[in-house]
């Protein structure tokens, strides 16, 4: 997959089907479109993704502090993953947001790309005013030559999968539904840093994890989770949250992962945290002893369920 860092980068020899959006998630529903995209332009034309980064939403609602389902580097990699010949990522601008679907056609996509067909989901939109990208496409296709396809919403559950519904779901802790609709399971990755060793005090040492700070981070609570370092995969379980039984006055949010049967120094180092599933929600108990007791159900819960999901299978 080649990659472009702007669209005056892009050019090919070749015809291509085309495609554009976020993708932050790349989800189910995003796989479909990809995955038409690639059909429609096997031996006879180039795939072509366009991404834009930042988020529309980080730009254009400041008030708001916008959280990612993927980083950007996590981002092309599950689109590494799904064939796709060239990748542009596009920076968002207010500048770009103005653009007219109809500009953004004629002015960039026409004298940039040979292309010969244009496949979106069923809520793109782009530039001013957030207009339905397929009808005002479908407007000016005639002029340009150029063949559009609309992909239907990808129903799951009696739900569509939008990364909007993903994230809502990630809040609330419905791991289950979220992963299924991700395709993958929901990653936190960052290096290992120095806690405050409480861990080791109560016979649970745990990794603190530093994850990029636009990272959305599920509901607070305790995790079933699988970790990846170097290649490797080991069980663990996870804590989100406050520590609210000892710490009195810090309030901010702590990634902490016990890993099963692991004794190495991972300080500084690289981890993958794949979310498995809830355990239970954050609680504050009213001793350490307390914590340290419902720690160990927490381990032999968490046992369990790997025992019944390895069995399962």
């Amino acid at each position: 997959m080649k990659i472009y860092s702007l669209i005056d980068e892009f050019s090919s020899l070749y015809p291509c089907v085309f495609t554009f959006g976020v993708f932050d998630g790349v989800h189910i529903g995003h796989q479909k479109i990809i995955k038409d995209l690639i059909l429609k332009s096997e031996k006879k034309y180039c795939s072509v993704l366009l991404t834009f980064h930042p988020h529309p939403q980080e730009i254009l609602n400041t008030d708001k502090k916008f959280l990612y389902l993927n980083t950007l580097s996590e981002r092309i990699s599950h689109l590494k993953k799904t064939g796709i010949e060239h990748l542009i990522i596009h920076p968002f601008t207010k500048n770009f947001s103005r653009l007219k679907t109809k500009d953004f056609l004629r002015k960039i996509l026409h004298p940039k790309c040979k292309i010969e067909q244009i496949i979106i989901g069923y809520d793109s939109h782009i530039g001013k005013n957030r207009d339905n990208s397929y009808e005002e496409l479908k407007k000016f296709s005639h002029i340009y030559k150029v063949k559009v396809y609309q992909v239907k919403p990808y129903d799951f559950k009696k739900k569509i999968v939008s990364s909007t519904h993903i994230r809502e779901s990630l809040l609330l802790g419905n791991m289950q539904w979220a992963n299924q609709a991700l395709g993958y399971f929901y990653t936190l990755s960052g290096n290992v840093i120095q806690g405050k060793g409480i861990g080791k005090l109560i016979n649970f040492p745990t990794a603190n994890l530093q994850v990029d700070s636009k990272k959305l981070i599920p509901k607070k609570g305790v995790y079933a989770v699988k970790i990846n370092y170097l290649n490797n995969i080991y069980l663990g379980m996870l804590n989100i949250g406050i520590n609210p039984t000892i710490e009195k006055k810090n309030k901010k949010i702590k990634i902490e992962v016990h890993i099963f049967d692991f004794f190495e120094n991972i300080y500084g180092k690289k981890i993958d945290i794949l979310m498995i599933s809830i355990i239970r929600e954050e609680k504050k108990f009213n001793t350490i002893q307390e914590l340290r007791k419902q720690i160990y159900i927490d381990k032999i819960n968490i046992k369990k369920f790997f025992s019944c999901e390895k069995k399962n299978r």
